[in-house]
């Protein structure tokens, strides 16, 4: 019997309904009130949404996540633009693309079918050595921070696995 050849993982997986319901369910056990920190994605929110949204939490510092940061169809949200931007709100803008996913991982996990691909690069290769034992380098940005990506869904999105991680440390987290 021939073995069966992994479906093309599609990105995102949900619907964009049930991408807004999960991160809902993320949220539950979770207040904004409480948090130590904040993730947020971009996806289908204005620009003068998020910058609400982060002003409101008290957001200190946006820290870029993404691999590239360079949006085609947000050219409002690529680095230069964005960080001009959270600049002149007060907002300390801070990239660390070492904190992305490469695209070979993605093109992994496309083939793969399956998040798992980039769960398990994203553990190994950037949650141990930064969020299990010495988390010096991220409790010494302006606080409170904000990690950003792009995708509304926290569990579509690698910062879901660093909220994990903060959280196994003490700390409280929200997705904004």
């Amino acid at each position: 019997m021939a073995k069966a050849t992994p479906r093309p993982l599609k990105l995102p997986t949900k619907s964009k309904r049930l991408r807004e319901e999960s991160k809902a369910l993320w949220n539950e056990a979770r207040s904004v009130d409480r948090a130590d920190f904040f993730t947020f994605g971009y996806e289908g929110r204005t620009t003068e949404q998020l910058f609400e949204r982060l002003e409101t939490a008290g957001v200190r510092c946006v820290l870029d996540i993404r691999y590239n940061p360079v949006s085609m169809y947000r050219p409002e949200l690529s680095k230069s633009n964005f960080q001009r931007r959270l600049e002149d709100a007060g907002i300390e803008y801070v990239h660390l693309r070492e904190w992305g996913v490469p695209r070979h991982v993605r093109a992994q996990a496309i083939d793969s079918g399956t998040r798992e691909t980039i769960w398990n690069w994203y553990d190994e290769s950037v949650v141990a050595p930064n969020f299990t034992r010495n988390l010096h380098r991220f409790l010494n940005l302006g606080n409170p921070v904000a990690m950003m990506c792009m995708e509304c869904d926290p569990t579509e999105c690698h910062r879901h696995r660093i909220f994990l991680a903060l959280e196994k440390q003490g700390l409280r987290g929200f997705d904004l």
